[in-house]
């Protein structure tokens, strides 16, 4: 989680995917130039879930001839999918009615409680300025896949 979250200075001036960091994280993805795609183009949550994953040395585990700057090729890693009752920290979700990935911080496993809390890149957190949050409330319900890199602790 901590390298997830040293990205928090990461916010979109315009809202237009325009940090320069962005760049970097498509380049974790092996785009040559992303600086060289308008904004409007790259959407970069997956970009920047790629990014974080090599810097914390896991892209060892996921085939490397994918574009890993798409949710679809997150969701494609069937492997590595767990049932959503055993997530946990460090986890990776994607979600039922957006295209988005994002890190699980906190998972409840009471049942009642109907909220986790998530770090992610590409969304405004509610500050209505797009960029790196953490602690975002997210419900469960929205879960479509979690993603498990290393095994359970």
């Amino acid at each position: 989680m901590a390298t997830a979250e040293s990205q928090v200075h990461v916010q979109e001036r315009t809202n237009r995917n325009d940090h320069p960091q962005i760049d970097v994280y498509f380049r974790a993805c092996g785009w040559k130039n992303p600086e060289k795609i308008a904004g409007s183009a790259k959407p970069w949550c997956a970009a920047f879930v790629t990014w974080v994953v090599r810097e914390c040395g896991l892209i060892r585990v996921i085939p490397t001839r994918i574009s890993w700057a798409s949710v679809r090729a997150w969701d494609a890693l069937r492997k590595l999918i767990v049932p959503a009752a055993t997530t946990q920290m460090g986890d990776i979700v994607t979600y039922r009615t957006w295209s988005h990935i994002e890190f699980v911080k906190s998972w409840p496993t009471d049942p009642r409680v109907r909220v986790f809390r998530a770090v992610g890149g590409n969304t405004s957190g509610g500050s209505g300025k797009q960029g790196v949050y953490v602690d975002l409330p997210r419900p469960k319900a929205y879960v479509r896949n979690t993603i498990r890199l290393v095994p359970l602790q």
